[in-house]
């Protein structure tokens, strides 16, 4: 008889999903929204949808396996746990005690956004072994800077209140992709009298669904921010009092902002001149306003700056004031978790050299003193996701490189792996879960048990402690005690209702407004509106007339999904303004070579206005061995880094299109 269970959505998302499973004889067989978390509206979104497909797949895998042919074929064969532990123990501990545990590299993101699942017991492990410490940045480190830098933490306005907005800028974000959630709010915020702008290079189903799109050139935001801050101080339209109060450094942020008048601005941005004065008379007038971006608007290589014009924008116009106004683009800091107590800093013997994720291709090919001998990917699938793709290949496929991959599938970077074990996907486990957008806690207990032997992470790693001869308590820790941990200073009673309720409330109530009813974090307790320290300008023109941009599909998070054939269909797409299509003599649904100097891949270009000319996109991300060409849009990405935070500049990406010598068709 099927039943239904509470679970939680553990992808790396805003909405962090409330979802009803419903299991017949142990294996789940739907998944639907919730009404337990208020947020959730009791739908899922389209990759939900298509779970049921991808936690049954016939591909998962089940046992441990052990290469036996070259690395990327994906050749393996069955093996015990016993035996594949021991040989990589034995290897791991032949690299620490002949080069060093430096030689030790850990990878992994955000494939699992369980508290748990994410980062406990693995930090643990690598730690004790003195590994290399990767630097997770690929996704928030600009913005994440910046936030700290400005307000002392990462808080927003609590998404409940976006329907009291009646001026709301989605700036660089596409909710009806990666947002679902938030569209019913930015709805009703419009049936109550809202009017959404959305400023973006691409003309995105927001930018069709709210009517007022900005169409700026990608990596000008900055530009466009501080003009529109320069014109309100102009004008002495700024909100005086709110800064006297709450702000610092407004002097030297006028001093940016006047190098940018609304004519110079409009020449930089591609944004005519009428419309950013009207943007100037709205931001002036129409209270409250909520700026929304998203992250994908600090990838480039001013990312912080970009983040910190957006927020000082918030600042100057006093959005702060108004429930339901502010800014809006991380609720991290609403929860809080004794972060050193579940991961273990003090287990380290020292000082160890930093690596950062971004450059994991120059990681395993340049470093040295010691080299990369020893790569642990899990959460995480580098092989497609990460930037500069050719050299990260490469590392890769070093055959003097140990390389161990704890994973539910044999992705694109399994296939290049000494030993596959196999990984529990979250609906089969407990774990506890937060949001970077709303401010729920939520408990997933599991609905089903893990197929074949396939383990979560933190058992994994436990396993692994185990096999190294690892023997620090803090190593064998049970689930419940780094639970306990990580909950340190939380009375018992919260515990137990968080697992008996499945979701709890947290942070500030809704009705208080950020950083005027609650703390700024800072040394002063102001808000900073110093800019942040200015990037090397890196001159990427010679590698194509084209601005590549690589966004969120709808259909993925990321890689994950990547391997259902009924959500990734048809050819790798490249759409081109029909202006550029024109130019280049290519017609609608010809194959075109994209290439720069990092790279090329072969998609199939398509005439479209979602982009502005100058500018092309291919959403990401493409499994390799999904691709006619095995590359995809990662082969053209930069490795560079951003201004601040260490993040990833994925659209900084500059390319060349040309008709491919191939053939118009691909077999």
């Amino acid at each position: 008889m099927a039943e239904t269970h509470p679970a939680v959505c553990s992808h790396d998302c805003y909405d962090t999903c409330s979802v009803e499973l419903t299991v017949n004889q142990d294996r789940i067989v739907r998944v639907a929204g919730s009404r337990l978390q208020p947020l959730t509206r009791n739908f899922v979104c389209y990759k939900v949808n298509h779970a049921v497909e991808r936690v049954n797949h016939p591909d998962r895998v089940l046992y441990p396996l052990k290469r036996v042919g070259a690395k990327g074929q994906g050749t393996f064969q069955r093996v015990s746990w016993d035996q594949a532990l021991s040989e990589v123990a034995e290897r791991l501990q032949q690299i620490r005690d002949t080069v060093g545990g430096e030689a030790i590299l850990p990878y992994s993101y955000s494939g699992n956004m369980g508290v748990l699942s994410e980062a406990s017991m693995d930090r643990r492990v690598f730690h004790a072994l003195g590994a290399s410490e990767l630097e997770r940045t690929i996704c928030t480190g600009a913005a994440d800077w910046v936030l700290t830098a400005m307000f002392g933490q990462r808080l927003g306005p609590d998404p409940e209140t976006i329907p009291e907005a009646r001026l709301i800028l989605l700036w660089g974000t596409n909710p009806m992709a990666t947002n679902i959630h938030q569209v019913p709010l930015l709805d009703q915020a419009v049936q109550n009298g809202a009017e959404i702008i959305v400023v973006d290079p691409l003309k995105t189903a927001a930018a069709e669904r709210y009517g007022y799109h900005v169409a700026i050139r990608p990596g000008t935001d900055d530009v466009l921010a501080l003009s529109l801050g320069q014109a309100l101080i102009r004008q002495n339209r700024h909100h005086q009092p709110f800064i006297a109060r709450y702000t610092r450094g407004f002097e030297a942020y006028r001093r940016e902002a006047e190098a940018w008048p609304l004519e110079r601005a409009a020449e930089v941005t591609g944004v005519s001149l009428g419309v950013l004065e009207t943007l100037v008379d709205r931001l002036a007038t129409i209270r409250p306003l909520l700026i929304r971006p998203g992250f994908g608007v600090q990838r480039h290589r001013r990312g912080g700056r970009i983040i910190w014009t957006l927020a000082a924008l918030a600042a100057i116009t006093g959005a702060f004031m108004d429930r339901g106004g502010g800014f809006l683009l991380s609720n991290s800091g609403a929860f809080s978790l004794s972060q050193d107590r579940l991961t273990r800093p003090d287990l380290k013997p020292g000082t160890v050299r930093k690596v950062n994720m971004v450059q994991l291709g120059r990681a395993l090919t340049e470093l040295t003193d010691p080299p990369i001998q020893a790569l642990i990917v899990y959460n995480s699938n580098p092989a497609a996701t990460a930037p500069y793709q050719r050299r990260v290949l490469e590392g890769l496929a070093r055959e003097d490189l140990l390389m161990v991959v704890h994973d539910s599938f044999m992705t694109d970077t399994a296939r290049y792996a000494d030993y596959v074990f196999p990984a529990a996907m979250s609906w089969e486990i407990s774990d506890l879960h937060l949001s970077y957008w709303h401010r729920y806690w939520q408990w997933n207990r599991p609905a089903v048990a893990p197929p074949g032997e396939a383990v979560s992470n933190p058992e994994f790693f436990r396993r692994l402690a185990r096999a190294l001869h690892l023997t620090d308590p803090a190593l064998v820790a049970s689930d419940d005690e780094l639970l306990q941990d990580a909950l340190e200073g939380y009375p018992p009673e919260f515990r137990s209702r968080l697992r008996d309720q499945g979701v709890v409330k947290a942070g500030p109530k809704p009705e208080a407004r950020p950083f005027v009813d609650t703390p700024i974090l800072t040394d002063d307790g102001r808000i900073h509106l110093e800019p942040p320290p200015a990037a090397k300008p890196v001159d990427d023109f010679n590698s194509g007339p084209f601005c590549l941009v690589s966004p969120s599909a709808r259909e993925t998070i990321k890689s994950s999904y990547g391997n259902l054939p009924r959500v990734i269909k048809g050819p790798p797409i490249l759409w081109m303004n029909p202006e550029d299509m024109s130019r280049q003599g290519l017609h609608d649904g010809e194959w075109v070579r994209v290439y720069n100097h990092r790279g090329q891949t072969v998609m199939q270009a398509r005439s479209s206005d979602l982009p502005r000319p100058g500018v092309v996109v291919s959403y990401a991300v493409r499994w390799l061995s999904d691709h006619p060409y095995g590359g995809n849009v990662n082969q053209l990405t930069p490795d560079e880094l951003s201004d601040v935070g260490g993040g990833a500049t994925f659209y900084d990406a500059r390319v060349a299109v040309e008709k491919w010598a191939g053939g118009s068709h691909v077999d």
